[in-house]
């Protein structure tokens, strides 16, 4: 689970008053009960973070990892324009030049919001 900002900032705070990695754990255990205990190297990472960044926060970071790019918006209109004349089109048949697997995940985005459209028309006024 990744740590809060008051959490980041309690951590480099307390280790620069206690200079004690193990100082720093048993303070936070104590302020931050629900949250599980905090390892050296968690600590260690937020201080080098703070000490060449000059912040131990990732607040102008991208996501890391390998971006999505299957429902772009291409994909979401040729998808929902199959479906539209055919609702009953499967992935495998439906002969798009879409993924199977991004075809069902704009299928179950689409198929959520036209529920959502529906059960506010029949709300009773």
């Amino acid at each position: 689970m990744q740590l809060t900002k008051e959490q980041r900032i309690f951590i480099v705070e307390k280790h620069f008053q206690a200079k004690s990695f193990q100082q720093v754990i048993l303070s936070f255990q104590e302020h931050f009960p629900e949250r599980q205990p905090l390892t050296k190297m968690t600590i260690w990472r937020n201080i080098t973070r703070y000490r060449t960044e000059e912040t131990s926060l990732n607040l102008n970071k991208d996501r890391s990892g390998r971006k999505r790019t299957g429902r772009s918006e291409e994909n979401v209109r040729i998808v929902q324009g199959a479906l539209t004349e055919n609702p009953q089109i499967s992935a495998r048949k439906s002969e798009l030049d879409v993924n199977k697997s991004t075809f069902n995940r704009i299928i179950t985005g689409f198929e959520v919001a036209s529920l959502q459209d529906a059960c506010s028309e029949q709300t009773p006024r």
